[in-house]
């Protein structure tokens, strides 16, 4: 199935598609055709009257709305550095004042933070998103140890998850020409040029 190059708004390249989801988003008003195969025509759909729809196959489509980015989907790899900064170096166990007996919440300097396994490694907990808190030395070391939170009589904050993105990080979209592409050679007659 041969594919349909993508223009931005701006006429910058985006990325390909599938023909089928061209005309998906055709119809749906959110391209346009810039160039289309007249050679090749596409049998769109059987109308009421029982004419045939056809219509040239395109090659080139701009979005009509969109500005031309992607913004990063990846999975964050674990480590120990990418928890703090999900717990934004916050012990992930409340505190208590010492007089009125409030809970509060503690921030790490960067020498008193570490990382607690929720499950301790010696129980068989795993170095995951989901096992792991940023803590301070107290808390880890002297108050929990190898327990669970529970056991050590320490309330959790908040439960851990993998961290989202956040909002502006972006990926480079990268183009390799093909010369025997027709959605390329259509570019090049439009005047795109091709390193």
């Amino acid at each position: 199935m041969s594919t349909v190059v993508v223009l931005t708004k701006y006429n910058a390249y985006w990325g390909e598609t599938s023909l089928r989801d061209a005309l998906l988003k055709w119809v749906k008003g959110k391209i346009e055709i810039v160039a289309a195969d007249e050679s090749r025509l596409i049998h769109a759909g059987i109308g009421r009257d029982g004419a045939v729809f056809k219509m040239p196959a395109p090659l080139v489509v701009r979005l009509m709305d969109f500005v031309g980015y992607h913004v990063k989907r990846e999975t964050i790899g674990f480590s120990k550095e990418a928890v703090w900064e999900r717990d934004r170096n916050v012990c992930q166990f409340y505190h208590r004042d010492e007089k009125t007996m409030r809970k509060f919440r503690y921030k790490c300097t960067t020498e008193d933070r570490s990382i607690d396994h929720l499950i301790p490694k010696v129980r068989g907990g795993k170095g995951t998103f989901y096992n792991c808190v940023t803590a301070c030395k107290f808390c880890n070391n002297i108050l929990k140890g190898n327990r669970t939170p529970a056991e050590a009589g320490l309330e959790i904050i908040r439960l851990p998850e993998i961290p989202r993105r956040r909002k502006g990080d972006m990926v480079i979209v990268s183009f390799t020409f093909n010369p025997n592409s027709d959605a390329h050679r259509a570019l090049a007659k439009m005047g795109y040029e091709f390193a």
